[in-house]
């Protein structure tokens, strides 16, 4: 059990380190904002596109196409948008409601979700293209809706964004890699070993260099507003959400490496854009940035002990 216990602090607070470690540089004037925009600018454009289109060379049409996989990480995140809608209800004021909802379904799994695969399997898994290919274009078009709903301008709101949201996915480059990658696996695509050598240096940047960034980019100065809705969105993400889905994975048959790729996307931390886009479409930008904030500072906890009893259950 000891064992269990250490193992699971070994896989987890590695990326709560180096999150801290990013706030610390900040603190001390050795990171910068410019630091902050280079490295998400960086990563979303060029090194993890490179990871992405890497990875899926390795992966056959068969693994890609799960379609029982796909609908179940579909559904599940269109059902915790709607749980987190029908709870914020009762628990906050109209005005928060699009940043409460958004806090709780909105998973950062690009970054820390992946580092936690990597951490346990040591790869972010065959099937991670798939979230990226449809949860990543599902979230986005989800928060319009909700954040559109949940403030004066309605459906003018509506009409706009998911215009401009629809235009971003087709020109977005995760999605681009994940074709390009899935065209190039089933095309029999031989790289030379100099270029898969290259390539391999720009993934192994993404998972640090992105914590680092997410740790700089932190601002505790308005962090004591809206305490308790933001410890309702918190345990609704970390804890009550990521129990139903990883119970419906078991009971449903998945293996293993699914069940953790699905862990690694309902229970990680709220994503960073999710600040953004509320502060983008006259939500509770406050509210928004305390979600992300306290699901990132206690999924060291969170993540430390589902990785237990995953350990514990014989799932890792």
């Amino acid at each position: 059990m000891l064992n269990n216990f250490i193992f699971s602090i070994n896989i987890a607070m590695p990326i709560f380190l180096v999150i801290c470690a990013g706030y610390l540089m900040k603190r001390k004037g050795i990171l910068g904002d410019s630091f902050v925009k280079a490295s998400n600018t960086m990563i979303f454009y060029i090194a993890l596109p490179i990871k992405i289109f890497d990875d899926l060379l390795k992966v056959s049409l068969k693994s890609f196409f799960d379609i029982e996989f796909i609908l179940f990480i579909v559904l599940g995140v269109i059902a915790n948008c709607i749980l987190a809608w029908l709870i914020g209800l009762f628990l906050v004021k109209k005005s928060q409601l699009g940043a409460f909802v958004q806090g709780s379904f909105r998973s950062n799994f690009l970054y820390v979700g992946f580092s936690l695969m990597e951490n346990l399997t040591g790869s972010i898994g065959l099937k991670a293209p798939l979230l990226i290919a449809f949860v990543m274009p599902l979230n986005n078009i989800l928060a319009v809706i909700v954040l559109a709903c949940t403030n004066t301008e309605g459906e003018q709101a509506i009409k706009i964004d998911l215009k401009d949201t629809f235009k971003s996915i087709i020109k977005n480059p995760l999605i681009i890699a994940t074709i390009a990658g899935i065209i190039a696996s089933q095309a029999g695509v031989k790289l030379p070993v100099m270029i898969t050598t290259t390539m391999g240096y720009f993934g192994k940047l993404v998972i640090p260099l992105a914590l680092l960034a997410i740790g700089a980019a932190f601002n505790f100065r308005k962090s004591s507003k809206n305490l308790l809705q933001t410890v309702y969105a918190s345990s609704l993400k970390l804890v009550i959400v990521p129990i139903i889905a990883v119970y419906l994975a078991v009971i449903m048959g998945f293996n293993n490496e699914d069940i953790l790729l699905i862990y690694a996307l309902f229970g990680v931390p709220t994503a960073t854009t999710s600040y953004l886009m509320a502060a983008a479409m006259n939500g509770d930008s406050d509210l928004a940035a305390n979600i992300v904030m306290m699901t990132t500072v206690f999924s060291a906890i969170s993540m430390t002990m589902f990785v237990f009893v995953f350990k514990t259950i014989g799932l890792v």
